[in-house]
């Protein structure tokens, strides 16, 4: 038989008296209780409940019940000596980490939270993406619950995660941690392991030596490839094989947007431990002006400055075609004629009628008769040359009055089309001749 003890309810009345009313109306949701009312009669019903499980001594009941109370929420215990170091320093931030694995202090887990779940504090939701980059495993960054805080001492700062439409189990952690910026973790790289210089020559030269691998010159980019600007701080991982670098600001202020940290010239994992200056690359950087984006590095280490005529492809191109290949088009005699027939005209052109153009087309290509023999024209002359046949058909062809058969659209300037470099108004149809219209 339970004992009395186990039934006392002082400590828990005291602590329903010390409840907001969202909480009282979690507890009573779930008592499956009315939750209408002011606080007073919300906080009776509750005690009311409580004091009717210890009647009928039902252990399990009380304990739930009780365990309500006490601890509705996480609660967040801000000790003195925490609570001034959140006030005084703003890089020590407090921070939620969530894992579908169990969390400890020597396990590396990607930090992953449900996709339908609600993190309150202080009965304020925690606005920030919990779902990393496209659903990305490991781009999700802790979510920093530092602004919902009462900054106080010994004040304790309810905490309620809530999500659904899973079956699986997640574990959260509250950390407190410290926040290093870019430029101090930059400082720390610059001070810290470097490659350098002579290690990446004999890497180089190790290589060349290689019977099975021939290499030949390379040419490195002196461009981050993350930002597309010049390298600053060359760093890349010790895991990595490459030569080419990126800049350490850049990779870093990407890993702080979303935490990849992944490798932008291999795509391999990397850590921060794991990175490291590059002193081979720097020294290029050093001596070479900012205006030079590449340079070519030879199998044994040496290096050089690539001219703007040979990194420019259209110097390239220009270099290797012919002379011969370039033809001079002159305007020709009727054109010219054309031009200054546009000018000296009144600026308008007008479609001749549909009767001219048939009469025109009638006269100029009669139609053959049935019993009418071949011409000596019509008789094709294999011993003739093909120039004297072009010249010959295109003395034949009716003249076109000083007109181009097809004049050239470009775009509209004040609301006219332009044609042949000025502007032209259109009154009634737009004169377009379509190709093998004659006009007279």
């Amino acid at each position: 038989m339970a004992s009395h003890s186990q039934f006392d309810t002082h400590l828990a009345e005291q602590k329903v008296k010390t409840l907001v009313n969202a909480q009282l109306k979690a507890i009573l949701k779930r008592e499956r209780l009315a939750v209408s009312g002011v606080k007073a009669a919300m906080q009776a019903r509750i005690t009311d409940q409580l004091q009717a499980y210890a009647r009928d001594q039902d252990v399990e009941q009380f304990n739930r019940l009780k365990g309500f109370i006490t601890h509705p929420e996480t609660t967040l215990h801000s000790p003195p000596d925490i609570a001034d170091k959140l006030v005084s320093d703003t890089s020590i931030r407090v921070m939620i980490f969530c894992a579908s694995e169990p969390i400890s202090h020597f396990s590396k887990l990607d930090i992953a939270f449900p996709h339908q779940v609600e993190i309150k504090v202080n009965l304020d939701e925690v606005k920030a993406n919990l779902r990393g980059l496209k659903n990305r495993p490991g781009s999700t960054r802790p979510a920093d619950i530092t602004n919902l805080l009462r900054k106080r001492a010994n004040y304790e700062n309810p905490m309620s995660l809530t999500y659904a439409l899973t079956h699986k189990k997640f574990y959260f952690i509250v950390n407190l941690v410290k926040q290093h910026s870019v430029e101090e973790l930059v400082s720390k790289l610059k001070s810290g392991r470097t490659i350098l210089k002579d290690q990446v020559i004999r890497e180089m030269v190790s290589k060349a030596q290689d019977s099975d691998v021939q290499t030949t010159g390379a040419i490195i980019s002196l461009k981050c490839p993350l930002s597309t600007l010049r390298i600053d701080v060359p760093c890349r991982s010790t895991v990595c094989t490459h030569n080419q670098c990126f800049d350490a600001s850049s990779f870093l202020q990407l890993q702080e947007q979303a935490p990849t940290w992944t490798c932008p010239v291999c795509n391999k994992t990397v850590s921060f431990e794991a990175l490291q200056v590059d002193r081979y690359m720097d020294d290029i950087l050093q001596s070479t002006p900012r205006s030079v984006d590449q340079v070519t590095v030879e199998p044994d280490g040496k290096w050089s400055r690539i001219s703007e005529e040979d990194s420019s492809p259209r110097s390239r191109q220009d270099s290797s075609g012919d002379d011969e290949d370039l033809i001079e088009i002159k305007d020709a005699p009727r054109v010219t004629a054309v031009k200054k027939e546009m000018t000296n005209g009144s600026g308008f052109m007008r479609t001749p009628p549909t009767s001219s153009r048939e009469q025109s087309i009638t006269s100029s290509v009669p139609p053959p008769s049935a019993g009418a023999k071949r011409s000596a024209s019509a008789v094709i002359d294999l011993t003739s040359d093909d120039d004297e046949e072009d010249i010959r058909r295109r003395s034949k062809r009716p003249a076109m009055s000083g007109y181009p058969a097809t004049p050239t659209y470009s775009s509209a300037e004040n609301g006219r089309p332009q044609l042949g470099g000025r502007s032209f108004g259109f009154r009634g149809t737009p004169n377009y001749v379509p190709r093998g219209y004659p006009l007279q």
